[in-house]
């Protein structure tokens, strides 16, 4: 008899603000994305299961690739992620009495030889996304899959990368995708492991494509990589593998999930010149950074060694892994959700701060985002980070170790602040602002303070660029600005000043040639003035995907500059900052 726990979930995500309970398995991702080197399921799916043009891999040159096997039989592959967990496509789970006979290998490169590298596992329980739907199977093709125990990690076993909130493969990007399945539309299957590179296509592209097939297809999750004229596809028995992309620093990141394609390569450029069942499409593959905030709260509870998941109280603390002279495990992966009611904003202040120190924090760190998966700060090392308020209800932290090195954590006190109790953190702040407002100098209208320091990095939305308007201004004068200024860079790292300012009279207003801002006000130790009240406003500017980018740059400046120290007693990240108090 089928036991209890292995289910097929189909809806898991967020729901009623209530605390679960982790498993204990302290098992996730090592250093992700770094190499030490058919059966059919219906008529309907026959253009599924999709490498063609590729060439053989060397063993162990894609650890993270597994084989789905139905009776000892390649059917799909799959994307290990973390020790317990693979990513494969929705279409590819669609079995009902799957779990009785489906075992997922990994180290796998010859499907005709038992090989040492190879480990097999069972799988526990299927998570098909819940806006999956069968009758149009293109859209949210995605599953996890949560194998009955661990892969042991090794040069032939390892997780490839999940990609960081925000992180995108822009049109042009040239990456791989892997499997096992057919070298030619209808021909035979390989024993080896083969890959196959492909550009990614924009989503006009894609889009316009697409639209010369016979039925409409919703695109809410595809992404499209290949040629026009084709030669290089994925094809039937790859379906659920990877396309991977060198991500951040090398590391190869899941971008997307092999999902379908009409026919095998055989390109799209004169579609509209052949009949239907004759027409051709790009590769179509399920855009990973669409799913990732499902991919991640589904896998949370997974691998962490304490109790993670939401917490919903106006006040507490919350202490990792649980006791100071406690070091917490390797291979963790936990995450947080902070509720506090409605109209209230989220404070939260350490009291201890030991995590692997790395340049980049890509070892150990505790990463948080406001509640629509912006990144507000990534921290590691032994200092305290700044106290963090966030101008929203909600929050999320998460916290990541790799297989090396431990230390003993942190302990964050959080509680609900209401806008008429906001702490008065004079100027001495950084605050990372996403909506338009007002900036006003320290103690405005009255006279600033001597040796301010005053920061506020402002983010436009997408194909945006950020208007300063001065609505009143007297700042110290000087030949050169260098006693009293306000002064207007275009980037987070001070490379790029627009302009400097000083004096009485008004500037003109200032615009920014991207999605970033960066408003910097200082003092010296003599004179002071009435200082500067500006509003900020966001201009659309059409088709500029280099705003898209600077976004990102912005979100990850803010992260690194309250990493190195900024003299900031707070780090301010407001979704709603209209209300002066926050930056008096």
């Amino acid at each position: 008899e089928k036991k209890k726990k292995d289910k097929i979930v189909t809806t898991v995500g967020f729901g009623k603000c209530t605390t679960k309970n982790s498993s204990l398995l302290g098992l996730g991702n090592p250093k992700c994305g770094q190499k030490v080197q058919e059966t059919s399921l219906g008529s309907f799916f026959a253009l599924f299961s999709r490498i063609v043009g590729g060439h053989q891999v060397k063993q162990g040159s894609h650890p993270w690739q597994v084989s789905l096997k139905r009776r000892q039989k390649h059917f799909c592959g799959g994307t290990i992620v973390s020790a317990q967990w693979v990513v494969t496509a929705a279409h590819c789970t669609l079995d009902r009495n799957l779990l009785q006979y489906l075992h997922v290998t990994a180290g796998e490169h010859d499907l005709g030889l038992r090989e040492s590298s190879e480990q097999t596992l069972p799988v526990k329980s299927v998570i098909q996304h819940p806006k999956f739907d069968p009758r149009t199977p293109m859209n949210y093709d995605i599953a996890l899959l949560k194998l009955d125990g661990t892969f042991n990690f090794s040069a032939s076993v390892l997780p490839a990368c999940l990609p960081q909130p925000g992180e995108k493969f822009e049109a042009g990007y040239i990456c791989t995708a892997c499997g096992w399945g057919r070298l030619k539309e209808n021909g035979l299957l390989p024993q080896v492991l083969y890959e196959v590179n492909l550009p990614i296509l924009s989503s006009r592209e894609c889009s316009r494509a697409l639209s010369t097939l016979k039925k409409p297809i919703p695109g809410d999750t595809i992404m499209c990589a290949g040629f026009p004229d084709g030669g290089r596809d994925a094809c039937q028995g790859d379906s659920g593998g990877p396309l991977l992309c060198r991500g951040k620093h090398g590391a190869w990141t899941l971008a997307g999930v092999i999902s379908w394609g009409m026919g095998c390569a055989r390109g799209w450029m004169g579609n509209k010149q052949k009949k239907y069942p004759k027409r051709g499409s790009p590769g179509i593959f399920t855009d990973l950074s669409v799913v990732l905030p499902w991919l991640q709260e589904n896998m949370s509870a997974a691998f962490c060694s304490v109790q993670d998941g939401k917490l919903c109280s106006r006040e507490g603390e919350l202490h990792f892994p649980g006791r100071r002279a406690q070091f917490y495990q390797n291979h963790q992966l936990c995450i947080w959700t902070l509720f506090v009611p409605e109209g209230n904003y989220i404070w939260l202040h350490f009291s201890h701060f030991d995590v692997e120190p790395e340049m980049f924090c890509d070892y150990d760190s505790l990463s948080v985002y406001s509640k629509d998966d912006r990144l507000v700060g990534k921290f590691c090392g032994g200092d305290l980070p700044l106290p963090i308020l966030i101008g929203s209800n909600s929050m999320r932290l998460k916290f990541v170790s790799d297989g090396e090195d431990y230390r003993t954590g942190f302990s964050i006190t959080y509680k609900a602040l209401t806008s008429d109790i906001l702490p008065d953190a004079g100027c001495e702040s950084l605050a990372v602002l996403f909506e338009e407002g007002v900036l006003e100098s320290m103690h405005y209208p009255e006279h600033y303070s001597n040796l301010a320091g005053c920061q506020w990095m402002i983010c436009a939305p997408e194909d945006h660029v950020v208007k300063l308007t001065y609505q009143s201004f007297e700042v110290e004068e000087s030949e050169d600005c260098s006693y009293d200024a306000v002064t207007v860079y275009e980037d987070v790292g001070k490379k790029e000043e627009i302009v400097k300012s000083c004096g009485f009279a008004l500037p003109a207003p200032v615009l920014s040639s991207s999605a970033v801002m960066l408003v910097v006000f200082h003092s010296d130790e003599t004179e002071t003035f009435g200082g500067f009240r500006a509003t900020v406003s966001f201009v659309p500017v059409a088709g500029n995907r280099k705003l898209n980018r600077n976004l990102g740059k912005c979100l990850l400046g803010a992260a690194q500059r309250a990493l190195q120290g900024t003299g900031c007693s707070e780090l301010f990240c407001s979704r709603r900052f209209s209300h002066n108090k926050l930056f008096q």
